[in-house]
């Protein structure tokens, strides 16, 4: 009976699985499951097709994984190279560009990024989409070639909307986000980490945030997250974003999401953001907090795929590990009484307050035997930025004093990816007790909160307390029960498979290896593309 349970559902799989891959075009009228995947195709949607041969056992469960897609979720990128054109691996855990464009039911799309390849991007979308809005930097949207184009890619060309940002040097509109309105009343946005061009897209490791369904409705109650969103649309004081966006995203229904918050940087005067505002909602978050325990390790990591220079021309002083963690922790002050400046302590003195306070900063950046051992090798590594050999004590202060570097684990990387590095950027909090069993796995299962964002570490992303960000970026933040009373917020690696049920309860999933393990004190040296430029 076990035998035959099983040999059904084997067979049952296969079947829906057929059916999902399967896509009719409606100039052609044929079978185009082998994998042919047309612009105009018309996708057929996995909740669309009824197995007649399931269980009601299966069925029930069954829908308490589809449950999930009421949550917002974390998805990797697909990549051609890594992946390749068939499926492999954890479906659940991939997404495509075409998974969000290629939708017959997708109406208008609405796009913020730093770069913008038109001839990638626009293939991605399906023929009946009726309006595209890019906001895009000017001089960063590179456009198609007219011997690349064909009646398909032209037929979406005039369909676009172009809102172009004026940014001074050195200075980027790095927001990724895009929001979608369907055909019968519902938005969704997602938040990838790459921009959209292809190779971007295919050859570091990228991940993206889908947000659940939302509604088209009105709102019972205010949400923090929306708030936060039309906050930064109005920050750019542009009456095409007003009248062609803003007015759209206050028709949505951001309910469930109630228990996100919306962080952003925007170069605007007249409201705080970037850092600033990422403190204060910390501070509001713990509010009330009972006191860490004295037994408890204070855990601070920041992965990110760029790290800029010091703060400081005089002293060697990171935004991690001089301002942002300081900050976090109470060890300073937001400003000093009286004045508008913010006081950095020394490096020998925040080591020992450190130590003291058993406090632990992390970063997660790729060493150059990451490039070398990874797939495709160095194809991936002008996504990733530290020019420290411009001052070499700067680099030496945070390998030497601090210890704070770390990599993927090279045991625990797929096979497919190897230790390929990720272009995400994340920021999070965990607590351990030295009562609890130490295991390096657990140290960010649990976190306290977590922020996933555009912003890299630099002070151009996100300014200081004093100072405003110089970027427009947005992200989204999770918190945790200890500070608000609500929940856990429990954080995976894409690279270990999922454990059953997890499903239900994952809120951040992150691209790279956990744990993260130290730099070889040998031979592991930061990335450096500097040193690449005569190759």
């Amino acid at each position: 009976m076990v035998g035959a349970k099983r040999k059904r559902s084997e067979v049952a799989e296969q079947v829906a699985q057929r059916w999902k891959s399967f896509r009719y075009s409606a100039d052609t009228e044929k079978n185009t499951a082998d994998g042919n995947d047309d612009d105009d195709c018309v996708i057929i949607d996995e909740s669309e097709v009824i197995d007649l041969t399931e269980s009601e056992q299966e069925k029930e469960e069954k829908e308490a994984v589809d449950d999930t897609t009421n949550k917002a979720t974390f998805k990797l990128i697909k990549s051609d190279f890594y992946e390749g054109k068939a499926s492999m691996g954890d479906a659940g855990d991939l997404i495509t560009l075409k998974d969000i464009f290629c939708d017959a039911r997708l109406k208008r799309s609405i796009l913020f990024s730093f770069q913008y390849e038109l001839d990638f991007l626009l293939r991605q979308f399906h023929r009946n989409i009726e309006n595209i809005t890019i906001v895009g930097q000017k001089g960063t949207i590179v456009p198609i070639e007219a011997r690349s184009m064909d009646a398909a890619l032209e037929l979406v060309l005039r369909k676009i909307k172009l809102i172009e940002i004026t940014m001074p040097p050195y200075a980027s509109h790095h927001t990724k986000l895009i929001i979608n309105f369907y055909d019968n009343g519902e938005c969704k946005i997602f938040l990838p980490s790459n921009n959209f061009t292809a190779m971007e897209t295919n050859l570091p490791q990228q991940v993206c945030w889908c947000s659940p369904i939302l509604q088209i409705e009105e709102e019972q109650s205010p949400v923090p997250f929306k708030a936060g969103m039309i906050e930064y649309l109005r920050s750019y004081h542009v009456r095409d974003i007003d009248e062609l966006i803003l007015k759209s995203v206050e028709a949505v229904n951001f309910a469930p999401l109630c228990e996100l918050e919306f962080v952003y940087s925007t170069p605007s005067k007249f409201q705080p953001s970037g850092l600033a505002m990422f403190y204060d909602k910390l501070q509001e978050l713990s509010a009330g907090a009972e006191a860490g325990a004295s037994d408890a390790t204070e855990h601070y990591l920041c992965q990110t795929s760029s790290i800029g220079t010091s703060l400081s021309r005089v002293r060697d002083e990171n935004l991690w590990t001089h301002l942002m963690v300081p900050l976090f922790t109470g060890i300073i002050p937001a400003l000093v009484e009286g004045t508008k400046k913010v006081y950095v302590p020394a490096t020998e003195s925040l080591v020992t307050a450190y130590a003291q306070r058993k406090i632990k900063p992390y970063i997660v950046f790729p060493t150059e035997q990451e490039f070398t051992t990874s797939p495709l090798q160095r194809a991936s590594s002008g996504w990733f930025h530290f020019q420290y050999l411009q001052k070499k004590s700067y680099y030496d202060m945070l390998r030497n004093r601090f210890r704070v570097f770390y990599k993927q684990d090279p045991a625990m990387v797929t096979r497919a990816r190897g230790t390929t590095p990720a272009h995400s950027k994340f920021y999070m909090r965990s607590i351990t007790k030295s009562t609890e069993p130490c295991d390096a796995s657990r140290v960010f299962h649990e976190l306290d909160w977590c922020l996933y964002t555009s912003a890299n570490l630099s002070q151009t992303a996100w300014g200081t307390i004093s100072r405003k960000p110089r970027n427009y970026e947005a992200g989204v933040l999770y918190h945790s029960s200890r500070l608000a009373g609500t929940r856990n917020v429990t954080c995976r690696s894409f690279a270990r498979e999922r454990r059953s049920g997890e499903g239900n309860h994952s809120h951040v999933a992150v691209p790279f290896t956990l744990p993260v393990v130290p730099y070889n004190a040998a031979g592991d040296e930061c990335f450096c593309l500097a040193s690449h430029e005569n190759e």
